[in-house]
């Protein structure tokens, strides 16, 4: 499979790294390229995917000052990757935060978005009903009642082998709380990802919750989802620790959306379920609803 990667200039201080894969005719830009590119290899067999990482996040430059910190700052990254690959229209796959990004681009950016593909959301306006305490950001890199957490922080190994609190940070606290079938987590690239000090839980869980999450405020993308008429599809996990009712809204405010749920799986459903999650994505991909995404009525 034809694969190459490098780095998008956007200003100086600000590179983002991209990772491609696959040569087809269609082309699919994804965030969140340190998670994802490996994850998602089986839909380059007939595609070109061209993964890349926001601000901040993987391979990407380090953003230090809060004030570039921002959903519309992500929005403008995904922008200058367009450019970069001189792209006129292409489809846009977003995962849990990341959907977002794809989302809000696609309403600006209407007429270059020929399909989108949502996967396990975030909710579509702030959770409201479904909304739950905020822990702060310290609370979220040493959440309390996680005894192996605790220990590596007062031998202080958060501060010694990051990379090492890394990886016990997902496997004791963030894929427990996220997946439905834990025992797919072996197939999660921890070692890559918690080799970039971008993913190091001490600097990710203060971009999002001391920058990024609290400018969105009350964030609401409902009234403006009728203006999408590009086909998109919203896959959820039943077992994800986003709600299905925040899917189906998704799916109920957008032009011509539908959506489909997987079984037994939580927020990463290439992992834990993916004889069900690939057919479904590629179908889609290929210009097909896939069996069992429905559409949903919009609530009264």
């Amino acid at each position: 499979m034809q694969s190459s990667e490098g780095f998008v200039f956007v200003r100086r201080g600000l590179h983002l790294y991209y990772h491609v894969l696959g040569d087809g005719p269609q082309t699919v830009i994804v965030p969140n390229a340190n998670w994802l590119s490996e994850l998602l290899q089986p839909l380059a067999e007939s595609r070109r995917l061209i993964f890349f990482d926001p601000r901040s996040r993987g391979r990407s430059s380090a953003v230090t000052d809060g004030r570039s910190l921002s959903l519309e700052d992500d929005v403008e990254d995904l922008e200058a990757v367009r450019r970069y690959f001189g792209l006129e229209r292409f489809s846009l796959l977003g995962a849990s935060y990341h959907a977002a990004i794809t989302a809000l681009y696609a309403l600006e950016n209407p007429t270059r978005v020929d399909r989108m593909l949502l996967v396990c959301p975030i909710t579509p306006r702030q959770p409201g009903e479904w909304v739950q305490e905020t822990p702060t950001p310290e609370e979220l890199t040493f959440p309390p009642g996680v005894p192996r957490l605790a220990e590596m922080r007062r031998e202080g190994l958060d501060r010694d082998d990051p990379a090492a609190f890394c990886r016990a940070w997902f496997n004791y606290f963030l894929l427990p709380a996220q997946m439905g079938q834990l025992e797919a987590a072996a197939r999660f690239p921890l070692v890559d990802i918690c080799s970039f000090p971008n993913e190091w839980p001490q600097h990710t869980m203060n971009v999002y919750f001391s920058h990024i999450v609290p400018k969105m405020e009350d964030w609401d993308f409902r009234p403006r989802l009728d203006r999408l008429r590009m086909p998109l599809l919203v896959i959820q996990g039943t077992d994800d620790l986003v709600p299905v009712e925040a899917s189906q809204e998704w799916a109920s405010h957008a032009g011509n959306a539908r959506l489909l749920l997987i079984e037994r799986a939580g927020h990463h459903p290439y992992i834990e379920q993916p004889q069900e999650f690939f057919p479904a994505a590629d179908a889609f991909l290929n210009g097909e609803w896939p069996p069992g995404a429905a559409a949903v009525p919009r609530a009264a």
